[in-house]
């Protein structure tokens, strides 16, 4: 079970560690498949899943997934499931497309089993304690029909392909992948 990680400073939180693809600045659309690499010759592929308004907020963002696929070459299909995810479905910017840190590499209309049937995020309450915590869904209300462990969620809020790394570099040091 992943653990959930703490950004201990400033610099860090602002440091940029991840490996820029392409030079080519592109919009990524639902269905398009990328790669984004945490650590020199080291690729996850990931998937735009959505571009919707959420958490009720008045802009569009869009709803990534981030496989557990460490790959050169494109994973075969099996691998790019909702269930096979290293961090949970994540609400991000455009920035990774369009600095070139996500390369997008095929596009392909989303089948049933590509997407999770309801996506649930955890919003910590006061200081972000693991203990205080609620679910909730994509409009940003309490889900309190379901169970999950909120380590295997991703938070409540928008984000970019800087913290995605950060998340996707601390599991794959955990794991001994990459060095620390």
């Amino acid at each position: 079970m992943p653990s959930i990680r703490t950004i201990r400073t400033l610099e860090e939180a602002n440091e940029i560690t991840a490996v820029r693809l392409t030079d080519r600045r592109r919009f990524s659309k639902v269905g398009d498949l990328f790669r984004l690499s945490p650590h020199v010759g080291v690729f996850l592929w990931g998937r735009m899943i959505k571009r919707a308004r959420f958490f009720g907020e008045g802009f569009e963002a869009n709803l990534v997934y981030i496989y557990d696929a460490i790959s050169s070459e494109r994973p075969k299909a099996e691998v790019l499931t909702p269930s096979n995810l290293i961090i949970g479905p994540a609400v991000v910017n455009n920035l990774g497309w369009v600095r070139g840190y996500w390369e997008i590499i095929a596009s392909e209309p989303l089948r049933p089993g590509d997407i999770r049937e309801k996506h649930l995020f955890v919003r910590y309450r006061g200081a972000g304690s693991p203990k205080h915590y609620d679910l909730v869904d994509e409009d940003g209300r309490v889900v309190t029909d379901a169970v999950a462990d909120p380590r295997t969620l991703f938070h409540s809020g928008f984000s970019n392909f800087n913290h995605i790394d950060w998340l996707v570099r601390g599991n794959l040091q955990d794991r001994s992948v990459i060095p620390q």
